[in-house]
């Protein structure tokens, strides 16, 4: 009998610790509260910036008890063009039951509105109720968390995010569904955004594609960024309630709810892995689960690396000519197992983005260089710290950025040497001749023996390989 109830609890305990709450579904904490609440904005003449907020509370509905305890990250919200805040109820009763104070300023609904005065609404709520949760006395004393916020919208709001994120710097996440470009333009602003980005939007949407809205938000933006386009989904129905929209946008192919839940889903993921780093949810935004979801067409970008390739990169107007590399995250002790990789294409600044499916925040990897022609090059000794928000390593600064401070200095920037055309980690007479050979034959195109990226086969790719061969240049690695 002692070993069936010793059973019985095993079964028990593995299934309590394999089970896991998804996005989608409803959080833990049961009762959300609501009340209108009205921000003044002194530093704008006294703006008064009537506003719903939801939040965790001790009892379902309207004007209900704060739930004390615990500090709650704070985010704002951006409604559509025209459209009432009341639209989007469901989506901030989610968010708050996940442990969120949501914020929803009910300014700029008309068919006029000021796009900048609405982001900076948007940023203005979240400062004032920093402050609430610092004042004594106050309904949000202790409970607002003063570190931890965000912003999202949608449409015009989705826009006004982005603006809001380039006024802000203080965010920790801006997100959006079918952002919409503002005036002044969101899609310039999203390049003054440090914070992660992310981009929802419905494949069938005809008011803010995504094509002509979506990519180009993504496009200016820094990664961490991602953008998940929902299969069959439409502009319109990332509002639970119907609104004007509704009556000129495609017709959507899913249900609302379908398109509610998805939303629901990669939305909160984004929130609980930046504004609460819960490392579980990037198996929800981007990580296996994510990649294995079939209703949305989604990518992202968790890397930011600028390296020079020393026969691509011009000194003297400071250019490279941009060309495909292979970044390949590695343990740090022997035998310096492999991570994960990433394939992208340098700028001609040397800048590019890459995606790390694998990689963990918090763990150090070694960064390995690879490149068509390039000597192997990893980072400097001990490796690189990852960090999901905000991973970036730049090669040019100085020589010991590479491990052994194996670079060449060309003006004031350092290059990765190139001239292995064989990837035998040493640029040698073999290498001299697979060139020279190229060189008698008059070849041209995309090849390995093209040494500076001109596609063409000639006695400038001999004159810089013949140099490192003098110099005897091999790859240095720990």
């Amino acid at each position: 009998m002692n070993k069936i109830l010793l059973l019985f609890f095993v079964i028990l305990k593995t299934n309590v610790s394999v089970s896991q709450q998804v996005p989608s579904d409803s959080g833990s904490i049961q009762y959300v509260g609501n009340r209108t609440i009205t921000f003044i904005d002194s530093s704008r003449n006294n703006r008064s910036i009537s506003s719903l907020v939801y939040y965790p509370a001790t009892s379902e509905g309207s004007n209900a008890p704060v739930l004390s305890g615990n500090k709650y990250p704070l985010i704002s919200f951006g409604h559509g063009f025209t459209l009432n805040p009341n639209l989007y109820v469901a989506l901030y009763r989610h968010l708050a039951s996940w442990g969120y104070i949501v914020i929803a300023p009910s300014t700029e609904t008309g068919f006029s509105p000021n796009h900048l005065n609405f982001a900076k609404d948007l940023v203005f709520v979240l400062k004032d109720m920093k402050r609430k949760g610092r004042t004594s006395g106050d309904l949000f004393f202790g409970v607002a968390d003063s570190v931890n916020t965000g912003v999202f919208g949608h449409s015009m709001g989705g826009g006004c995010s982005f603006l809001a994120g380039s006024l802000d710097s203080t965010l920790k996440a801006v997100s959006s569904l079918a952002a919409a470009n503002t005036n002044p333009s969101s899609i310039s602003a999203a390049s003054l955004v440090k914070c992660p980005v992310q981009l929802l939007s419905g494949q069938r949407d005809s008011i803010a594609s995504y094509s002509s809205q979506q990519i180009p938000h993504y496009n200016n933006s820094f990664p961490f960024k991602h953008i998940g386009n929902i299969k069959g989904g439409n502009h319109s129905q990332f509002h639970l309630i119907p609104g004007l929209d509704d009556l000129v946008d495609n017709a959507a192919t899913i249900t609302r709810a379908e398109q509610q839940r998805l939303t629901r889903r990669y939305l909160t993921s984004f929130f609980n892995l930046f504004l609460k780093n819960d490392s579980g949810s990037k198996k929800f935004l981007y990580g296996d689960i994510a990649q294995s979801d079939t209703g949305i067409i989604m990518q992202y970008k968790n890397f930011q690396l600028t390296a020079l390739i020393q026969g691509f990169y011009n000194e003297v107007n400071n250019t490279m000519i941009s060309d495909t590399v292979k970044i390949y995250l590695k343990n740090t002790s022997p035998p310096f197992q492999i991570i994960d990789s990433s394939k992208s294409v340098l700028n001609n600044s040397g800048y590019g983005t890459f995606d790390f499916l694998n990689a963990d925040g918090g763990a150090y990897y070694y960064i390995h260089f690879s490149h068509r022609n390039s000597l192997e090059t990893w980072s400097k000794a001990g490796g690189e710290l990852f960090s999901l928000s905000n991973f970036v390593y730049d090669f040019t600064t100085n020589s010991s950025k590479a491990f052994g401070s194996n670079m060449i200095q060309k003006g004031s920037e350092y290059c990765i040497y190139n001239g292995d055309i064989n990837s035998d980690g040493i640029t040698d007479l073999t290498d001299l001749t697979g060139i020279y050979n190229d060189v008698v034959e008059l070849e041209t195109g995309y090849l390995k023996t093209d040494i500076n990226g001109d596609n063409t086969i000639d006695l400038s790719d001999l004159i810089i390989v013949f140099n490192n061969v003098s110099n005897f240049i091999t790859r240095i690695v720990p």
